[in-house]
């Protein structure tokens, strides 16, 4: 039968009538929050000890380096152990080692706790996406998508800008004791998950797995690739082109916009029942909200053009937030959930990754409009593929 059957009525298939559900999202709510805190904080404390920048960013690109690692083995790691194991080990990666950032503050102890922490996010972050399909109705999986997404969104939204803040006013400290704290706390409903294991036991692992995993979702993972791409240059390179106020404005409603959208496109598809077909005019927002970046980042930080840059960057979080949704609705609809989770994290971490790096290397080559507007052009070049994916055949089961 099909893995998305029509709908029912609302209160039928809403994801918080699903105890382990919502528990796994206060899970989720607290670890994100142990990550946010120092996502901005550890290269600041790096720069602190005298590190200087090359190893500032270096414990950042550790960190995803680490997760995207991580994320290739959880399939086979739940397979033998279970979610609610690699919940529980994440959390403690996460949190555990976070202490030692200050007691032991030299460039290789801050790098080393940077790779085991990424390990734990990885962990985290396949498991807590993947059991949205394994604890969930099928036809509540969209909007539980979108739940997910506001549980993940918030502690950022609110950790990110508070992290920074709390290490300004008030030391390194503070700010390493909470994000200790945090992914401890979440251990308590971590516990209520149930020990399962993947429904589909036509998991593969190694390179065969990732073959067919990568045959299947590779139309939806390409236009999350590309959005994901584009975040992670906006991020990076936001405050360096944009003027501070602007900056954080601009950094403020790309995640917010990406955070409500891809809450509003769970309830959606959970009403339409058809996984990938918001992909292609999500994907041309955000390909239109980067071009219309790339043609004010050279204004001069004129009124008009701060004005262009945060509404360009604010249609971007509305595509962005709709593909994330719907990208990894389509991949449940197109592999196990384990699997489909793996494709979907390696792609944003990945983009976002990738969307700093390349997007540097352009710029030191050429300027930033031109780097943006080659950023945007790539993104719409993704478009027939972001159409076959409304279209493509899905799995049954």
């Amino acid at each position: 039968m099909p893995r998305f059957p029509a709908p029912v009525s609302d209160d039928a298939v809403s994801p918080l009538r699903h105890r382990p559900f919502v528990l796994m999202l206060l899970a989720a709510v607290g670890t994100f929050g142990g990550f946010a805190l120092l996502l901005p904080v550890v290269p600041l404390w790096t720069v602190h000890q005298g590190a200087g920048s090359v190893v500032a960013g270096a414990s950042t690109g550790v960190f995803m380096a680490s997760t995207v690692l991580a994320q290739f083995a959880v399939p086979a790691f739940v397979r033998a152990f279970g979610y609610r194991a690699g919940l529980v080990l994440g959390a403690l990666l996460i949190g555990v080692p976070t202490p030692l950032l200050a007691v032991f503050a030299s460039a290789p102890a801050i790098l080393a706790v940077s790779f085991v922490r990424g390990l734990g996010f990885g962990l985290l972050t396949v498991c807590a996406s993947a059991l949205i399909a394994e604890l969930l109705p099928s036809a509540s999986v969209a909007r539980g998508s979108g739940l997910y997404g506001l549980a993940v969104g918030v502690p950022q939204l609110v950790g990110l800008p508070s992290g920074t803040a709390i290490a300004e006013n008030w030391g390194f400290v503070p700010v390493f004791i909470l994000a200790t704290a945090l992914p401890l706390v979440a251990l308590l409903p971590t516990l209520g998950v149930p020990r399962s294991r993947p429904k589909d036991d036509s998991l593969r692992g190694g390179l065969r797995g990732a073959l067919d995993v990568a045959g299947t979702t590779w139309r939806p993972w390409l236009p999350m690739l590309a959005v994901s791409t584009g975040y992670g240059a906006l991020a990076t390179f936001l405050p360096i082109v944009l003027d501070p106020s602007t900056a954080a404005v601009a950094l403020l409603v790309a995640p917010g916009a990406a955070m409500l959208t891809r809450w509003l496109a769970g309830h959606y598809s959970d009403r339409t029942a058809a996984p990938g077909r918001m992909l292609l005019p999500a994907l041309f927002a955000g390909g239109a909200g980067l071009l219309g970046f790339a043609l004010v980042s050279e204004s001069g930080g004129s009124t008009a053009g701060a004005v262009v840059a945060v509404v360009s960057v604010a249609v971007f979080g509305v595509g962005f937030g709709v593909v994330q949704n719907d990208a990894l609705v389509a991949m449940f609809a197109r592999t196990p959930a384990a699997q489909a989770s793996v494709a979907w994290n390696v792609a944003f971490d990945a983009g976002q990754g990738l969307g700093a790096v390349a997007v540097g290397a352009l710029i030191s080559a050429t300027t930033v409009g031109t780097s943006f507007t080659l950023l945007a052009v790539a993104a719409l070049a993704v478009l027939p593929v972001a159409w076959q994916a409304g279209r493509a055949p899905r799995r049954s089961g």
